[in-house]
């Protein structure tokens, strides 16, 4: 095992104690919850990109009835935040990069990590951001747990007259 495996190894095994790989590691999960998905449109025919230019004419390619669109991963841009961060997550690809001041601190692929440059004051900031996740996860457990309790007694009583249906007067 050469050098850079055995730090590689290492560095792993920092990120996955600090619960920063993967799609559900503290990196991706701000992205999700705190940023705005990626979405990318095509035409369903020729299966073209969005801002596809096609060299003749110089005409911008309009999307007819059949286009399709669907979100291919996640971007989080901490300026509105007063941060110079940005987290980049492709599900389509199986990447996650977060960069600090323009630099590349984190990058994995395929749950592979490529880059990972420890630094304290960085690392506290992302567990301050997964903190409001925390918090924004909790607040729609409870908003979707009042919501089943609110519904519980009409699915008992559809499932009550669904059973009654089929099988006659039961109770």
């Amino acid at each position: 095992m050469n050098v850079e495996e055995k730090i590689r190894e290492q560095r792993t095994n920092e990120a996955i104690q600090k619960n920063f790989m993967g799609q559900q590691g503290k990196i991706y999960l701000i992205a999700k919850f705190l940023g705005s998905p990626i979405t990318k449109q095509t035409d369903s025919e020729s299966m073209l990109p969005w801002d596809y230019l096609p060299e003749e004419n110089n005409e911008i390619l309009v999307l007819g009835e059949d286009s399709t669109s669907y979100d291919i991963g996640y971007f989080f841009d901490g300026l509105q935040r007063g941060l110079n961060m940005e987290i980049f997550c492709n599900d389509y690809e199986g990447t996650i990069k977060l960069k600090w001041e323009g630099y590349t601190y984190y990058e994995e692929e395929s749950n592979a990590l490529l880059r990972y440059y420890p630094y304290p004051p960085l690392e506290k900031i992302v567990d301050s951001l997964y903190g409001v996740v925390e918090q924004k996860i909790q607040h729609q457990y409870q908003e979707l747990r009042k919501k089943e309790i609110k519904q519980a007694p009409e699915l008992e009583k559809s499932e009550l007259e669904r059973l009654r249906d089929k099988w006659g007067n039961i109770i």
